[in-house]
Protein backbone atom coordinates (compact mmCIF):
# COMPACT_ATOMS: atom_id res chain seq x y z
CA UNK A 1 0.00 0.00 0.00
CA UNK A 2 1.19 3.56 -0.51
CA UNK A 3 1.36 6.06 2.33
CA UNK A 4 -1.87 7.83 1.35
CA UNK A 5 -3.82 4.57 1.28
CA UNK A 6 -2.27 3.52 4.59
CA UNK A 7 -3.32 6.73 6.31
CA UNK A 8 -6.80 6.71 4.75
CA UNK A 9 -7.42 3.14 5.86
CA UNK A 10 -6.41 4.02 9.39
CA UNK A 11 -8.88 6.89 9.41
CA UNK A 12 -11.67 4.76 7.98
CA UNK A 13 -11.19 1.92 10.46
CA UNK A 14 -11.00 4.25 13.43
CA UNK A 15 -14.04 6.30 12.41
CA UNK A 16 -16.21 3.54 10.97
CA UNK A 17 -16.42 1.38 14.05
CA UNK A 18 -18.35 3.94 16.10
CA UNK A 19 -17.06 1.95 19.07
CA UNK A 20 -13.62 3.40 19.64
CA UNK A 21 -13.74 2.73 23.36
CA UNK A 22 -14.48 -0.98 23.04
CA UNK A 23 -12.04 -1.71 20.22
CA UNK A 24 -9.33 0.50 21.62
CA UNK A 25 -9.01 2.60 18.46
CA UNK A 26 -6.05 2.91 16.14
CA UNK A 27 -4.00 5.91 17.18
CA UNK A 28 -3.10 7.50 13.85
CA UNK A 29 -0.66 9.95 15.38
CA UNK A 30 1.29 7.24 17.18
CA UNK A 31 1.47 5.04 14.10
CA UNK A 32 2.79 7.89 11.93
CA UNK A 33 5.26 9.00 14.61
CA UNK A 34 6.51 5.46 14.91
CA UNK A 35 6.99 5.18 11.17
CA UNK A 36 9.05 8.37 11.24
CA UNK A 37 11.34 7.01 13.92
CA UNK A 38 12.06 3.49 12.75
CA UNK A 39 15.78 2.84 12.33
CA UNK A 40 17.74 -0.03 10.88
CA UNK A 41 16.39 -3.32 12.24
CA UNK A 42 18.33 -6.58 12.38
CA UNK A 43 16.85 -9.54 10.56
CA UNK A 44 14.91 -12.00 12.70
CA UNK A 45 12.04 -11.91 15.18
CA UNK A 46 14.38 -10.85 18.00
CA UNK A 47 15.19 -7.72 16.01
CA UNK A 48 11.57 -6.64 15.63
CA UNK A 49 10.99 -4.37 18.61
CA UNK A 50 7.71 -3.13 20.09
CA UNK A 51 7.56 -0.04 17.87
CA UNK A 52 8.14 -2.04 14.69
CA UNK A 53 5.58 -4.62 15.78
CA UNK A 54 3.00 -1.89 16.40
CA UNK A 55 3.47 -0.42 12.92
CA UNK A 56 3.30 -3.83 11.25
CA UNK A 57 0.30 -4.85 13.35
CA UNK A 58 -1.61 -1.65 12.64
CA UNK A 59 -0.98 -2.01 8.92
CA UNK A 60 -2.16 -5.61 8.87
CA UNK A 61 -5.21 -4.76 11.01
CA UNK A 62 -6.49 -2.13 8.58
CA UNK A 63 -6.01 -4.57 5.70
CA UNK A 64 -8.06 -7.19 7.55
CA UNK A 65 -10.86 -4.75 8.34
CA UNK A 66 -10.87 -3.32 4.83
CA UNK A 67 -11.04 -6.78 3.25
CA UNK A 68 -13.82 -8.10 5.47
CA UNK A 69 -16.31 -5.24 5.58
CA UNK A 70 -15.09 -3.24 8.56
CA UNK A 71 -16.37 -3.69 12.10
CA UNK A 72 -19.97 -4.46 13.03
CA UNK A 73 -21.90 -1.59 14.61
CA UNK A 74 -23.28 -3.45 17.60
CA UNK A 75 -22.19 -2.38 21.08
CA UNK A 76 -23.48 -5.55 22.75
CA UNK A 77 -21.45 -7.80 20.47
CA UNK A 78 -18.32 -5.68 20.77
CA UNK A 79 -18.63 -5.51 24.54
CA UNK A 80 -18.96 -9.29 24.85
CA UNK A 81 -16.02 -10.01 22.57
CA UNK A 82 -13.79 -7.51 24.34
CA UNK A 83 -14.75 -8.71 27.82
CA UNK A 84 -13.87 -12.32 27.03
CA UNK A 85 -10.90 -11.42 24.84
CA UNK A 86 -9.23 -9.10 27.33
CA UNK A 87 -9.78 -11.60 30.15
CA UNK A 88 -7.96 -14.24 28.12
CA UNK A 89 -5.22 -11.81 27.10
CA UNK A 90 -4.58 -10.96 30.74
CA UNK A 91 -3.56 -14.58 31.35
CA UNK A 92 -1.55 -14.90 28.15
CA UNK A 93 2.22 -14.76 27.77
CA UNK A 94 1.99 -11.11 26.67
CA UNK A 95 -0.52 -9.37 28.94
CA UNK A 96 1.18 -6.01 28.47
CA UNK A 97 0.14 -5.57 24.83
CA UNK A 98 -2.65 -3.15 24.00
CA UNK A 99 -5.17 -5.83 23.06
CA UNK A 100 -8.01 -4.97 20.66
CA UNK A 101 -10.86 -7.30 19.70
CA UNK A 102 -13.41 -6.75 16.97
CA UNK A 103 -16.10 -8.53 14.93
CA UNK A 104 -15.93 -8.10 11.17
CA UNK A 105 -19.06 -7.46 9.10
CA UNK A 106 -18.66 -10.60 7.02
CA UNK A 107 -20.80 -13.74 6.90
CA UNK A 108 -17.79 -15.94 6.13
CA UNK A 109 -16.57 -18.17 8.96
CA UNK A 110 -13.04 -17.20 9.90
CA UNK A 111 -10.82 -15.42 12.40
CA UNK A 112 -7.66 -13.37 12.07
CA UNK A 113 -4.97 -11.78 14.19
CA UNK A 114 -2.31 -9.16 13.62
CA UNK A 115 0.88 -8.46 15.57
CA UNK A 116 0.73 -6.21 18.62
CA UNK A 117 -2.63 -7.47 19.88
CA UNK A 118 -5.26 -7.15 17.12
CA UNK A 119 -7.82 -9.98 17.07
CA UNK A 120 -10.78 -10.24 14.69
CA UNK A 121 -13.51 -12.82 14.12
CA UNK A 122 -16.13 -12.62 11.39
CA UNK A 123 -19.81 -12.15 12.11
CA UNK A 124 -20.44 -15.59 10.61
CA UNK A 125 -18.13 -17.22 13.14
CA UNK A 126 -19.46 -15.10 16.02
CA UNK A 127 -22.98 -16.32 15.32
CA UNK A 128 -21.83 -19.93 15.56
CA UNK A 129 -20.06 -19.32 18.88
CA UNK A 130 -23.28 -19.34 20.86
CA UNK A 131 -21.74 -19.87 24.31
CA UNK A 132 -18.84 -18.17 26.05
CA UNK A 133 -16.67 -21.30 26.07
CA UNK A 134 -16.84 -21.50 22.28
CA UNK A 135 -16.13 -17.80 21.79
CA UNK A 136 -13.26 -17.93 24.29
CA UNK A 137 -11.77 -20.91 22.41
CA UNK A 138 -11.77 -19.04 19.10
CA UNK A 139 -10.30 -15.87 20.60
CA UNK A 140 -7.67 -17.83 22.54
CA UNK A 141 -6.49 -19.49 19.32
CA UNK A 142 -5.93 -16.07 17.72
CA UNK A 143 -4.28 -14.71 20.87
CA UNK A 144 -1.89 -17.66 20.66
CA UNK A 145 -0.84 -16.64 17.14
CA UNK A 146 0.15 -13.23 18.54
CA UNK A 147 1.90 -14.39 21.71
CA UNK A 148 3.88 -16.98 19.71
CA UNK A 149 4.74 -14.26 17.14
CA UNK A 150 3.67 -16.45 14.25
CA UNK A 151 3.07 -13.56 11.84
CA UNK A 152 6.34 -11.89 12.76
CA UNK A 153 8.18 -15.12 11.97
CA UNK A 154 6.87 -14.80 8.40
CA UNK A 155 8.46 -11.35 8.23
CA UNK A 156 11.69 -12.61 9.80
CA UNK A 157 12.07 -15.26 7.11
CA UNK A 158 12.20 -12.54 4.49
CA UNK A 159 14.82 -9.85 4.00
CA UNK A 160 12.70 -6.73 4.16
CA UNK A 161 13.73 -5.76 7.67
CA UNK A 162 17.37 -6.64 7.19
CA UNK A 163 18.02 -3.76 4.84
CA UNK A 164 15.96 -1.06 6.52
CA UNK A 165 17.68 2.26 5.94
CA UNK A 166 18.67 5.02 8.32
CA UNK A 167 16.03 7.58 9.20
CA UNK A 168 18.31 10.57 9.18
CA UNK A 169 16.75 11.95 6.00
CA UNK A 170 13.26 11.79 7.52
CA UNK A 171 14.04 14.45 10.10
CA UNK A 172 13.06 17.14 7.59
CA UNK A 173 9.49 15.94 7.82
CA UNK A 174 9.28 15.59 4.05
CA UNK A 175 6.16 13.61 3.06
CA UNK A 176 8.12 11.73 0.40
CA UNK A 177 10.58 10.56 3.02
CA UNK A 178 7.71 9.44 5.24
CA UNK A 179 6.25 7.46 2.37
CA UNK A 180 9.60 5.79 1.85
CA UNK A 181 9.69 4.89 5.55
CA UNK A 182 6.25 3.28 5.33
CA UNK A 183 7.14 1.39 2.19
CA UNK A 184 9.95 -0.33 4.06
CA UNK A 185 7.22 -2.23 5.89
CA UNK A 186 5.08 -2.86 2.82
CA UNK A 187 6.69 -6.14 1.80
CA UNK A 188 6.40 -7.61 5.28
CA UNK A 189 2.78 -6.53 5.61
CA UNK A 190 2.03 -8.08 2.21
CA UNK A 191 3.66 -11.35 3.28
CA UNK A 192 1.48 -11.49 6.38
CA UNK A 193 -1.80 -10.61 4.66
CA UNK A 194 -1.16 -13.14 1.88
CA UNK A 195 -0.67 -15.77 4.57
CA UNK A 196 -3.85 -14.77 6.43
CA UNK A 197 -6.10 -14.40 3.37
CA UNK A 198 -4.74 -16.93 0.88
CA UNK A 199 -2.09 -19.42 1.96
CA UNK A 200 -2.73 -19.76 5.66
CA UNK A 201 -0.15 -20.62 8.30
CA UNK A 202 1.51 -24.00 7.88
CA UNK A 203 -0.38 -26.83 9.64
CA UNK A 204 2.10 -27.20 12.50
CA UNK A 205 1.71 -23.50 13.32
CA UNK A 206 -2.07 -23.87 13.46
CA UNK A 207 -1.83 -26.97 15.64
CA UNK A 208 0.48 -25.06 17.99
CA UNK A 209 -2.05 -22.20 18.22
CA UNK A 210 -4.79 -24.75 18.93
CA UNK A 211 -2.74 -26.21 21.78
CA UNK A 212 -1.70 -22.88 23.28
CA UNK A 213 -5.21 -21.49 22.92
CA UNK A 214 -6.77 -24.56 24.53
CA UNK A 215 -4.45 -24.24 27.54
CA UNK A 216 -5.04 -20.48 27.78
CA UNK A 217 -8.81 -20.96 27.83
CA UNK A 218 -8.49 -23.58 30.55
CA UNK A 219 -6.20 -21.42 32.72
CA UNK A 220 -8.62 -18.51 32.38
CA UNK A 221 -11.54 -20.63 33.57
CA UNK A 222 -13.20 -21.59 30.30
CA UNK A 223 -13.73 -25.15 29.11
CA UNK A 224 -10.59 -26.96 27.98
CA UNK A 225 -12.76 -28.72 25.38
CA UNK A 226 -14.24 -25.49 24.02
CA UNK A 227 -12.21 -25.41 20.81
CA UNK A 228 -12.70 -29.09 20.01
CA UNK A 229 -16.47 -28.80 20.53
CA UNK A 230 -16.58 -25.62 18.46
CA UNK A 231 -14.72 -27.30 15.59
CA UNK A 232 -17.08 -30.28 15.79
CA UNK A 233 -20.04 -27.89 15.60
CA UNK A 234 -18.56 -26.26 12.51
CA UNK A 235 -17.86 -29.66 10.99
CA UNK A 236 -21.44 -30.84 11.52
CA UNK A 237 -22.85 -27.67 9.96
CA UNK A 238 -20.55 -27.73 6.96
CA UNK A 239 -22.29 -27.83 3.58
CA UNK A 240 -21.17 -27.97 -0.02
CA UNK A 241 -19.75 -24.51 0.61
CA UNK A 242 -17.61 -25.80 3.47
CA UNK A 243 -14.49 -24.31 1.91
CA UNK A 244 -15.68 -20.99 3.39
CA UNK A 245 -15.28 -22.42 6.92
CA UNK A 246 -11.73 -21.63 8.08
CA UNK A 247 -10.69 -21.83 4.44
CA UNK A 248 -7.03 -21.07 5.21
CA UNK A 249 -6.77 -23.51 8.13
CA UNK A 250 -5.92 -27.25 8.18
CA UNK A 251 -8.86 -29.69 7.80
CA UNK A 252 -11.29 -29.58 10.71
CA UNK A 253 -11.11 -33.36 11.18
CA UNK A 254 -7.35 -33.28 11.72
CA UNK A 255 -7.55 -30.37 14.17
CA UNK A 256 -10.28 -32.16 16.13
CA UNK A 257 -8.24 -35.37 16.21
CA UNK A 258 -5.19 -33.60 17.59
CA UNK A 259 -7.23 -31.82 20.25
CA UNK A 260 -8.54 -35.17 21.52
Amino acid sequence: MNALRFLCLLLVLTAASGLRGQFGGLDLGKVVDTAKNVGKVAKGVAGIGPEEERVIGGSVAVEIAGTYGGLVRDEKIMRRVNLIGRTLAGFSDRPGLTWRFGVLASNSVNAFSAPSGYVFITRGLYQMAADDDALAAVLAHEIAHITARHALKIVARGDFLAGASSIAASQSGNVRNLEAQLQQFDLGVKQITETLFTKGFDPQTEYEADRIGRDLAAVTGYSRDGLRLMLQRLQSQSTADSKQVFSTHPPLAERIKRLQ
